[in-house]
């Protein structure tokens, strides 16, 4: 191995598409490069705003010609086209940079890529397995990941190395036959100003970000806080964020007519969304299985109170009763009531913003980036 260890990460998802997979991969190789690895991303071209080879903040990103077109949530089309224009092209690439080790974000598409790579390079590859493409996790891939379950279990068989995202292990490891696995959470950048929770007006200002698909449960929020309504007012939700799902949410928001609590501002770039954090009191997410939203982490960053549905992922980011509170999934009434009682104790939300604070310290990138760069060099030992 050089003495510049050559790091590729493979992604269908990368700037312009603004998703949780784009900002981990940045993030990650952001961190990355500071510890020693030299780190290229290889992703798919999305129309000529971005440019083909970039500097990012320490590494590059080099993007390829295939059908994606869209920043939204890619069609099985695009998926197809990503892997078989993406395949010839990025092993070319990669021939030509030497890379040590290849990191496919999420075993579908892009760990199949990289096994095809990584047979024709002879370097080993470790993959990361989210909520994307795991067996059992409502995704925009359910309708067709359902049927693939042997193909997760292939790629994360052949691969030298695996990545569950923490909170993932107990749906992905029994689909999983590899004795290199690890478990790693997302991280977040420790922001310098901190949110003020219970100062922002005489209404409670909430924020929620994420894409506009059902799976992250916006339409049951939408319920929840038609009940909330029928009791108080005095509460308000921004809701950030663009996908496939939007009408179909919009027509949930117009059947509850509660448009003067709830703001849908589409799609916001991330640069913006610190203003978000810090203009509010509480963070909802009440989304399906994740291993850990982004945003949710980024908003314990900002020292907010959450309210989150009770998944194994989420449990770790919230302490029950002190920085924020966990609500049984799909049950839009107690969740009516877990922000009921935030509005009606709104003098606990300062202490509850610390205690968030507090619990973001153990899960910044750099954390998270030297565990995964552990976890890389007993691969590339053992290779």
């Amino acid at each position: 191995m050089s003495l510049t260890r050559k790091l590729a990460i493979i992604t269908h998802e990368y700037h312009p598409v603004l998703s949780g997979g784009t900002i981990f991969t940045e993030k990650l190789a952001g961190e990355l490069s500071k510890i020693g690895w030299e780190v290229d991303i290889l992703t798919a071209r999305v129309g000529d705003g971005h440019p083909a080879l970039e500097e990012g903040a320490g590494f590059r990103v080099r993007r390829f010609r295939t059908a994606r077109s869209s920043t939204a949530d890619s069609s099985l089309r695009e998926h197809l086209s990503y892997f078989l224009l993406g395949l010839p092209q990025m092993t070319a690439f990669a021939r030509s940079r030497g890379y040590d080790l290849l990191f496919p974000v999420f075993a579908i598409p892009s760990g199949l890529m990289a096994l095809g790579m990584a047979r024709v390079l002879q370097v080993p590859t470790v993959v990361f397995v989210d909520a994307a493409d795991t067996p059992g996790v409502e995704s925009a891939m359910r309708s067709y990941v359902r049927h693939m379950t042997r193909l997760f279990r292939f790629i994360t068989r052949r691969s030298d190395g695996v990545v569950i995202c923490e909170g993932l292990e107990d749906l992905a490891l029994p689909h999983i036959r590899n004795p290199r696995v690890t478990a790693i959470p997302n991280g977040t950048v420790i922001p310098e100003t901190v949110a003020r929770p219970g100062q922002n007006g005489p209404r409670l200002e909430m924020l929620s970000i994420g894409r506009l698909v059902l799976r992250k449960g916006f339409d049951e929020i939408i319920r929840a806080l038609s009940l909330v309504k029928k009791r108080r007012s005095d509460f308000h939700l921004r809701i950030v964020g663009y996908g496939k799902k939007e009408d179909e949410i919009r027509r949930v928001l117009e059947e509850h007519g509660i448009h003067d609590n709830v703001s849908m501002l589409g799609r916001v770039e991330y640069e913006e969304l610190a203003a978000y954090y810090l203009s509010s009191d509480c963070y909802l997410f009440y989304g399906d299985r994740e291993g850990s939203s982004l945003a949710m982490i980024e908003a314990v960053s900002y020292g907010l109170p959450l309210i989150a549905s009770d998944h194994p992922g989420n449990r770790a980011y919230i302490k029950h009763g002190e920085s924020g509170l966990l609500v049984e999934h799909r049950n839009p009434e107690k969740l009516s009531r877990a922000v009921l009682d935030l509005l009606e104790h709104r003098d606990r939300l300062p202490a509850m913003g610390r205690a968030s604070r507090a619990i973001a310290e153990s899960y910044s990138w750099s954390n998270v980036a030297r565990r995964y760069d552990e976890f890389f060099r007993s691969v590339l030992d053992r290779a």
